[in-house]
């Protein structure tokens, strides 16, 4: 896709935004319960100490942002994204980079923790939505292309 038909598209809605979500998180805890596999061993190594629960944590909460970030930055679609076709681009119509990717993943951790206040702002200010004025990109709908027509010769 053009960047010059990536800034033309329009903002996509909450509800196609709350649909990548669950989709996304379906895909995250799959591989989180795989991230979590040696996550026993590691408790035996470490034990029950209060640094090995933030080193989990972090562990967990990296393999989060792999996920996200790294297909934001790749084609600005995560696979809930795709499913829905939606993309993030920054406001200039390219797609993002990491300094963006950990601004709208922390963003979105930020919105969790606060059972998604980004996703209530979206009915007050439907440009700039769910945290995306602090992260200076924009989430577009780009709706399928027409199939073209194939023209048959006799």
């Amino acid at each position: 896709m053009s960047e010059t038909s990536r800034a033309s598209n329009p903002d996509a809605g909450m509800g196609r935004r709350l649909g990548a979500l669950l989709y996304d998180i379906f895909v995250l805890l799959g591989l989180l319960f795989i991230a979590a596999l040696p996550l026993p061993w590691f408790d035996q190594i470490a034990g029950e100490t209060l640094l090995a629960l933030w080193v989990k944590r972090i562990y967990l909460l990296s393999v989060c942002f792999i996920y996200f970030g790294g297909f934001w930055v790749n084609d600005g679609q995560t696979l809930g994204m795709k499913a829905w076709r939606i993309r993030v681009i920054q406001l200039s119509g390219h797609t993002i980079g990491w300094g963006h990717a950990l601004k709208r993943f922390t963003g979105l951790c930020i919105s969790s923790v606060t059972l998604g206040l980004g996703f209530f702002w979206m009915p007050a200010d439907s440009k700039y939505s769910n945290w995306d004025r602090l992260c200076c990109t924009r989430v577009i709908w780009h709706p399928k292309a027409s199939p073209k027509t194939t023209t048959s010769k006799d």
